[in-house]
């Protein structure tokens, strides 16, 4: 990981429909080193996806909860069956396993509240192992942020991504 990786990286987080000839542009770059680079990124992980950010007020998504749940029991299968069911739950966006007083935090994003009222009582409360359930509901999102800063100083590669050493900048 060198400083060009570190602005690729920044370039594609805020950038993601950039073609590979501008970026290459951008970083100072050949275009077939930049994608050789994309690449290793991909390969490496560093990289997990490319998508579009979605308004999910205007598709009909306009309520956000924040849903902290306690497990009754923490042996592997309660928590891997949680984990399996959660999955199958489309409104469940996110979920985080926390420390403190719950075990895990879920971001669910659904039409109104009358649809979380459904989804709580017919499917996340029916899941086995579940002791407590508590909802948080967003009244108003103030911040919204994508892009991560990079340290390539702190970045662990597990030894599958090599820079080329002159940084493959074009002569």
């Amino acid at each position: 990981m060198d400083p060009i990786d570190v602005e690729i990286i920044h370039t594609l987080q805020t950038s993601g429909r950039i073609t590979n000839s501008e970026l290459a542009k951008r970083v100072g770059l050949s275009a077939p080193s930049v994608l050789e680079r994309v690449r290793k990124l991909e390969e490496s992980g560093i990289i997990t996806g490319y998508g579009a950010r979605v308004d999910p007020e205007k598709i009909g998504k306009g309520a956000t909860c924040f849903v902290a749940v306690s497990l009754a029991l923490h042996q592997q299968d309660s928590i891997e069956f949680f984990r399996r069911e959660i999955d199958n739950i489309e409104e469940i966006m996110d979920c985080f396993h926390i420390t403190g007083e719950e075990d895990y935090i879920l971001r669910v994003v659904i039409r109104d509240m009358q649809h979380y009222e459904e989804l709580l009582l017919s499917r996340l409360t029916k899941i086995p192992g579940i002791s407590k359930v508590k909802t948080m509901v967003v009244l108003s999102h103030l911040k919204k942020k994508t892009k991560l800063e990079v340290d390539q100083s702190v970045i662990r590669t597990e030894g599958n991504y090599r820079g080329r050493k002159n940084g493959g900048r074009k002569s």
